[in-house]
């Protein structure tokens, strides 16, 4: 049987929360054999960048690899940009590389499929 780690729409999935700029909260998933994100737009937004990453460790200082990159202006408003990664990693966050414009804000959410 598989299921989510984590109760979807949960508050422990989120790594970012209603921001235009920062590094999210690192969320573990070495337990999970996949990883997914969600990326929710509020308002308007005309630009920006988030990163999806993953490192070992939650401490890690050095350059976290990442796993995808999600220009926010394609995602229209009120709607999800998504994606999955194969195989388990330690913790998983997103960041925001260049600042969300246009007045709007995102939340970027992390869950794991166990099983």
């Amino acid at each position: 049987m598989t299921y989510s780690k984590f109760t979807p729409n949960s508050d422990v999935t989120k790594s970012l929360s209603a921001v235009t700029t920062g590094t999210g909260r690192a969320i573990p998933l070495s337990d999970c054999r996949q990883i997914s994100w969600f990326i929710e737009i509020s308002g308007t937004v005309s630009g920006g960048t988030i990163i999806i990453e993953h490192a070992e460790q939650v401490d890690y200082a050095e350059t976290w690899q990442q796993l995808d990159s999600i220009t926010a202006a394609n995602i229209t408003a009120g709607t999800e940009g998504s994606g999955t990664f194969a195989g388990p990693v330690g913790f998983v966050r997103a960041r925001i590389s260049s600042n969300i414009t246009g007045g709007g804000n995102i939340t970027a959410r992390l869950n794991g499929l166990l099983g």
